[in-house]
């Protein structure tokens, strides 16, 4: 029998036919029913059957379904009964080149028998324009460690298309890889292949990398994220203190002060976060002190044109005369310190943080340098604390004292995301790549679903207080878009 493709449609999870057992037992059913075996392609329609965040338990119950089900033929007559029976519908199609996005770049070719003279690097992912926005592809890159190597980049829409490439690099992903594509994908993967797992979001915006549960360890190689742990570290920013502690290095910290004719201010255009109500923190916020509010999430804007070119320096001079800057990060995952906590200390104003527990901020930021929300007992807590540090200067200028043992580093936005195609970190891939090739007991592949990523994620707060703006599992969005 040839390649053949197979749609599964799971209509009624709770309808009584699948007996109290749920899946469990349509997996008994079948398993202990059907002999004849198929060993091809079977997909199944996954994209209205859960949530972004309730990904796990129902993967791992269907995965081990469709594990079953890819066992048999779909053209059976009998197995298309048992499945009516269960109401699982099973819809044969037979596309065999799926695509993967509807742009690409121009292929890159490494000559035949090129050996270890030739790397090709084909970037699965950058849809909406990615393609051309991050860096022009496709490119020949030389890296300083690899001199006898050209490292050739280009990006593919079809799932065929990765043949050739020594390295497949999933970034930019949203939510479009659905199972048919990931088994078109595995179809066409080439012995000794590495496949890079590459985001600069946290697992609960990063659903479109997740590959079906029986999958997860023997899918990604390696990865290259925020996290600490990654193979490959891509922070948004980060703290360097001084190499010598008792250097003559004056801060005047007085000088802070100057601007600072108002007390907090909120910029924000994501309003519908998945993991927690930001901007019902916010609004309760505002009922007890005075917060203004920027962008698509307030009711006022810092520059009308947020592409003219001093728009950038207009909300830095704006974020300057506040005391306080709320960065609320849209989840409360494991190192995921974005641009808000990093930008804000090097502006010059204290953050206000929901994110990562405290001991996170402890590790990654400046000693002393933010106001995390979970020390308070209540709200009520925390704005008092507010106003006394905005009527003590001497207490609010502590918050800076970090500004005389080091310094921060941050990206842009725009330079993190480019930062992903930079030479520096292909070249990290690259030789990633070969240090796998010649210790291959480096090769342990990357989990989503394990402790170094899905796991990472957390309530955002120990006080039941904070817990209460987390959304409940059964929570209903009323914008589709994973961005509203």
């Amino acid at each position: 029998m040839g390649s053949t493709d197979v749609s599964l449609e799971i209509k009624h999870r709770n309808n009584p036919k699948l007996c109290l057992a749920g899946l469990s037992c349509i997996v008994f059913v079948i398993a202990s029913s059907i002999t004849n075996i198929w060993k091809e392609h079977v997909t199944w329609d996954y994209s209205s059957y859960y949530p972004a965040f309730k990904i796990r338990d129902t993967t791992e119950d269907v995965g081990y379904l469709e594990s079953i089900l890819s066992e048999h033929d779909p053209f059976d007559s009998n197995f298309q009964t048992w499945l009516e029976n269960l109401d699982i519908h099973v819809n044969p199609t037979h596309d065999g080149n799926k695509a993967l996005c509807r742009t690409r770049t121009k292929p890159l070719h490494c000559p035949p028998n090129s050996a270890s003279g030739c790397l090709k690097i084909s970037v699965v992912g950058l849809c909406g324009g990615w393609a051309t926005k991050l860096r022009k592809l496709p490119a020949e890159i030389s890296c300083p460690g690899l001199k006898n190597t050209k490292v050739l980049i280009d990006h593919v829409d079809k799932t065929k298309a990765i043949q050739e490439a020594h390295i497949v690099l999933f970034s930019f992903v949203a939510s479009y890889l659905n199972l048919d594509i990931w088994l078109k994908l595995r179809f066409y993967r080439s012995p000794g292949q590495m496949w890079v797992f590459q985001t600069e979001e946290s697992p609960i915006y990063s659903r479109g990398y997740m590959m079906p549960w029986h999958f997860r360890n023997e899918t990604y190689n390696i990865s290259n994220t925020y996290h600490t742990r990654a193979d490959i570290h891509s922070p948004y920013g980060y703290y360097e203190p001084l190499r010598n502690e008792n250097s003559n290095h004056v801060v005047n910290l007085t000088q802070l002060l100057i601007d600072k004719k108002n007390l907090i201010i909120w910029i924000c255009s994501h309003c519908e976060t998945l993991q927690w109500d930001r901007t019902k923190f916010v609004h309760d916020l505002q009922r007890m002190v005075k917060v203004d509010t920027f962008g698509k999430c307030g009711n006022m804007s810092v520059c009308g044109d947020k592409w003219k070119a001093t728009c950038s320096a207009e909300v830095d001079k704006k974020l300057r005369s506040y005391k306080f800057f709320l960065a609320l990060e849209n989840c409360c995952c494991e190192d995921y310190i974005t641009e808000k906590l990093w930008h804000a200390l090097v502006i010059g104003t204290v953050p206000i943080v929901i994110g990562p527990r405290i001991e996170n901020y402890k590790k990654l930021a400046p000693p002393g340098s933010f106001i995390h929300v979970d020390q308070f007992d209540s709200v009520e807590s925390l704005v008092n604390y507010l106003e006394y540090l905005d009527k003590n200067d001497t207490a609010y200028l502590e918050y800076f004292k970090w500004k005389e043992l080091g310094i921060v580093r941050e990206h842009s936005i725009k330079e993190h995301y480019q930062n992903h195609l930079s030479d520096d970190v292909i070249c990290s891939i690259a030789n990633q790549y070969f240090e796998k090739r010649s210790s291959p007991e480096k090769n342990k592949m990357f989990d989503l679903y394990g402790p170094e990523w899905k796991e990472t994620c957390h309530h955002c707060g120990g006080h039941m207080w904070i817990r209460k703006y987390e959304h409940p599992l059964d929570h209903k969005r009323k914008n589709k878009g994973i961005w509203a």
